[in-house]
């Protein structure tokens, strides 16, 4: 074991994970949580694991095209595409293979000058690979796969996600034992809040817009993959009804997780950090991360993280007296 001691002061940079894992095991976070997992409280701070945002993202809006108008999964794998891509710099692995478009569409209820949705394009579908590793990636069970995008396994196309950018679904992160080996319990708590379902409905009906133009169906063939869900056998399809079971199965994480210590005024009771990053209760520690954020952006979380860093370091430099 090694000790490390501070003069001024220590920055939690741990993720929105991490950060409130790691207060919670030092006693620092909901009280009762702490103590049934027999860690001695030294801060009674509710918020510490609470408010746990994320932008769940509805997978499997699917769409065929005729061979050679969509990248292939499998070019990656070609020794023909390999030599080419490394001798002339030429041929399909030039492509992205990745997301190749991005859209915000504008909230249809509540504010409209929020993006509600942000739409992602693949140049691809979730069976774009056979089912190589897609499958395993997106957290599609093997039998499920095979069952819904069997018709498609290895056939041109291209897939539209809609990415709920202002969810109002909230969770937690919370310890599993007091050993801190253990993992931690992470419970997003999708789709728990009804709001979000009439959402993704919206957003599948847009998307659906999308994949259906003339533009896409003429120039490309595009045929919208309309097999019936396993599990929405009962719905009428294309119901409101039907969407919104298409939604509960197929939303996952995009692994945008924030807000697990929130910034929030001392009137809030689950705020974490005040409007310096300092924590609640304890001289001498900030957390500085994505975890700090009251409401998830809505858009990637990379840029805004950079900028709470940025910022921190001022507030740092600026309370210890240096020159900025």
């Amino acid at each position: 074991a090694r000790t490390v001691l501070a003069k001024r002061e220590v920055v939690v940079s741990a993720g929105t994970i991490g950060s409130p894992r790691l207060l919670m095991l030092s006693g620092i976070g909901p009280a009762q949580h702490l103590t049934d997992h027999s860690i001695p409280v030294l801060v009674d701070l509710p918020g510490v694991g609470s408010n746990l945002q994320d932008h769940p993202a509805v997978v499997g809006l699917s769409w065929t095209v005729k061979p050679g108008s969509a990248s292939r999964l499998l070019d990656l794998i070609n020794p023909a595409h390999i030599r080419n891509y490394i001798q002339n710099r030429q041929g399909p692995l030039t492509n992205p293979l990745a997301v190749e478009g991005y859209a915000w569409g504008l909230a249809e209820e509540g504010d409209p000058y929020w993006p509600e949705f942000q739409y992602l394009f693949f140049s691809g579908t979730p069976a774009a690979d056979a089912g190589l590793v897609l499958t395993d990636l997106l957290g599609f069970r093997r039998d499920f796969f095979q069952q819904y995008f069997g018709p498609i396994k290895g056939k041109d196309g291209f897939n539209i996600l809609p990415l709920l950018a202002r969810q109002k679904s909230r969770g937690t992160v919370r310890l599993r034992s007091g050993d801190p080996h253990e993992s931690p319990l992470i419970d997003p708590n999708f789709l728990s809040h009804p709001d979000d379902v009439a959402a993704f409905i919206r957003g599948i009906k847009f998307i659906l817009g999308i994949g259906n133009t003339t533009a896409l169906k003429s120039d490309h063939e595009a045929k919208f993959h309309d097999k019936v869900l396993p599990g929405c056998e009962r719905e009428v399809y294309g119901s409101d009804s039907y969407w919104a079971c298409y939604t509960r199965h197929t939303a996952k994480t995009m692994y945008h997780p924030a807000g697990t210590c929130k910034m929030a005024p001392s009137s809030d009771p689950l705020g974490v950090v005040d409007h310096t990053l300092k924590l609640r209760g304890v001289r001498g520690v900030r957390v500085v991360d994505a975890s700090i954020m009251p409401q998830i952006v809505t858009g990637n979380l990379n840029a805004p993280t950079i900028m709470i860093g940025e910022r921190a370091a001022d507030l740092i430099k600026q309370d210890w007296g240096i020159l900025i």
